[in-house]
């Protein structure tokens, strides 16, 4: 896409508003990368032409491209340019996040690569996050690549106690959602979960089924135990994802002005 070319025909700044110019460029531009007109990877057009083309100062470029940049529909690689960012996933972490449910209503087509899914006997470290006993420690264990539209994001591994779901490894997850198989047809519902979210290297083996193009990437390795209402611990999760695939917004609330907001508001964006 000639994004100079396009940005040239269609872009009139609107006299009048109480818009600033930068703030309509900045529309501009993002709403173009809604509609799919600029795409991920497309280089966006320089500063200085940009300036030429619309007849205004550098500063009001600058200020657009900071907003778009903080936005993360934008980003700059040296003494490349600037490009059209990967497109971004949104997860909340202040809810129960369903991965294929959350691609689906973003107009995401999810998908899954499964690498295992068998029933076990649990290990020490799955044993005590369930909390399974010495005669009980049978797990149904799931890994899988996580896919958006067929783009690599997460390699998730879930274990859960396999007396909860006898037969549950008969399904086929390859495009069935696992949290709609529990409720559906085992009658387990999440209430609750926990997270922990840690900054790592990505290892060779989860960086191969990634597709990380580096040697050396970092991601954040995520580990999730869910709860049924009754406090009984049903789900031990562990995923990785690549850094540069996943952001986390956090908005925090003043519990002394409003006690219904008194909160702290997670998001997770993940980039496809």
């Amino acid at each position: 896409m000639d994004t100079a070319r396009f940005i040239k025909d269609n872009f009139r700044f609107t006299e009048g508003t109480s818009a600033s110019m930068y703030s309509q460029l900045a529309a501009f531009i993002r709403h173009q990368i809604k509609l799919g007109v600029f795409r991920p990877h497309d280089k966006i057009v320089t500063e200085n032409a940009l300036c030429d083309i619309l007849n205004i100062s550098r500063t009001t470029v600058r200020l657009a491209f900071n907003e778009l940049l903080e936005e993360g529909l934008i980003v700059r690689q040296r003494r490349k340019g600037t490009f059209i960012a990967d497109k971004k996933i949104n997860r909340r972490l202040n809810s129960l996040y369903n991965f294929t449910e959350s691609m689906r209503e973003q107009g995401i087509k999810p998908r899954s690569l499964v690498l295992q899914s068998e029933v076990i006997d649990a290990d020490e470290i799955v044993a005590d996050k369930l909390n399974l006993t010495q005669t009980q420690r049978k797990v149904f264990i799931l890994k899988r690549v996580r896919l958006g539209d067929d783009t690599p994001l997460l390699l998730e591994t879930t274990c859960i106690p396999w007396n909860l779901c006898q037969g549950i490894e008969l399904y086929d997850f390859a495009t069935l959602s696992l949290y709609d198989v529990l409720k559906n047809e085992f009658g387990l519902t999440i209430t609750h979960a926990t997270e922990h979210i840690e900054a790592v290297i990505i290892s060779k083996s989860a960086a191969h089924y990634l597709q990380c193009a580096e040697k050396v990437m970092a991601g954040y390795h995520i580990e999730r135990v869910s709860f049924l209402e009754n406090g009984f611990v049903f789900e031990y999760t562990t995923s990785v994802t690549r850094a540069d695939k996943c952001n986390f917004k956090i908005d925090l609330f003043n519990a002394g002005q409003n006690s219904a907001k008194a909160r702290v508001d997670f998001s997770r964006q993940l980039k496809r």
